[in-house]
């Protein structure tokens, strides 16, 4: 076997499991590998996108695009794609807007990954697109299904400076908002996320023991000024949310905490 190609695959897996990211130095200690050998894979997985590095004096690595590309290619396969896409499709066909998933990836990114019916999109984003989690619906979304102080850790002041929601500047206007989306039961806002003026509303999706997923939205686009048709979708999205998290192994009967 190729002793260069298992330790690029340890680190890798070994990052993937440090949301916050490792530096060279916990890297190494953690496999137990000389540095050098360590700084050589990592430069080399930095440099085809497969990791990231975030500040100058002792950076961090993260996952970077390229593995995020080849997990969506994955997600055709897993369970996360073939218990959402028929549920999306229906939600799509059924409302007549379209409907999205997005996953989270780290502590503050998401990372957009299929919608429906795909020749219906007004969204702005592609598949495969990642973003910080205060700018799209569907990241505020997965905030939803945070605690306060969860929220608070992964959220940073350049986030909120970009938020998508105007009137969110700070974090008290964050949590009110979060607070307000966990009472109706989903996240809506009519932003400038959108080529044209829509409405998204979005809900969580939930695995296993209540880890979170991802979210799904619509996207509305017609009467998108109607309050009760707004209140009647956040609600299908909630319990379309709701279904594909069951399908995931989630065991609760409500998205949100109680």
């Amino acid at each position: 076997m190729n002793n260069t190609v298992i330790k690029s695959v340890e680190i890798l897996k070994l990052i993937s499991q440090n949301r916050n990211g490792m530096t060279l130095s916990q890297i190494v200690k953690s496999l137990n590998l000389p540095k050098s050998t360590v700084f050589n894979i990592v430069h080399t997985l930095v440099e085809t996108g497969m990791l990231k590095s975030t500040g100058d004096s002792a950076p961090v690595y993260k996952l970077g695009v390229e593995s995020l590309r080849l997990g969506l290619s994955y997600l055709k396969s897993s369970s996360i794609d073939t218990v959402a896409r028929p549920i999306l499709y229906k939600l799509g066909e059924d409302t007549g807007e379209t409907a999205c998933m997005s996953v989270r990836t780290g502590e503050s990114e998401v990372v957009y990954i299929m919608h429906f019916p795909s020749d219906r999109i007004y969204h702005k984003y592609t598949v495969g697109d990642t973003r910080h989690i205060l700018s799209l619906a569907m990241g505020k979304a997965m905030l939803s299904a945070m605690t306060d102080d969860e929220i608070c850790s992964v959220i940073t002041p350049d986030m909120l400076d970009n938020c998508s929601i105007p009137s969110v500047k700070d974090m008290p206007s964050l949590l009110e908002y979060i607070h307000n989306a966990q009472k109706i039961g989903y996240c809506e806002e009519a932003t400038d996320e959108n080529v044209y003026f829509a409405r998204p509303v979005a809900a969580p999706v939930l695995g296993v023991d209540g880890a979170l997923v991802g979210a799904i939205s619509l996207v509305i686009m017609h009467d998108a000024d109607n309050v009760e048709r707004i209140k009647t979708l956040g609600e299908r999205v909630n319990a379309a949310a709701l279904e594909i998290s069951h399908g995931l192994g989630y065991l609760g009967s409500s998205l949100y905490m109680k």
